[in-house]
C-alpha cells in the first residue's frame, strides 16, 4: 500500500519479510522502482543537495533547516 509523504508516495515490496524494492512516485508520474541501497543512496544525495531548504510555495529558497518526513 503506498504511503503518501507530502507531494509524493512511497511503496515497499516485501518478499519473505525483507524489503526488495522501494518505489517513489511524485505528482501522478509513473512509479520509479529502486533497490533499498539505491533508495538510501538517492536519499543521502538529496539530503546533501537540498537538506538546507524547506518547501515554501514551490520556490527553492534556503531555509537553514531540513525537516524529513517520517
Amino acid at each position: 500500500m503506498p504511503e503518501a509523504i507530502g507531494p509524493f508516495s512511497v511503496e515497499e515490496r516485501m518478499i519473505d519479510g525483507d524489503t526488495c524494492w522501494i518505489a517513489i512516485r511524485a505528482r501522478g508520474a509513473e512509479w520509479s522502482w529502486l533497490t533499498p541501497a539505491e533508495a538510501a543512496h538517492l536519499g543521502q544525495q538529496w539530503v546533501r543537495r537540498y537538506g538546507h531548504m524547506l518547501p515554501a510555495d514551490n520556490d527553492c529558497q534556503p531555509a537553514g533547516l531540513f525537516i524529513a518526513a517520517e
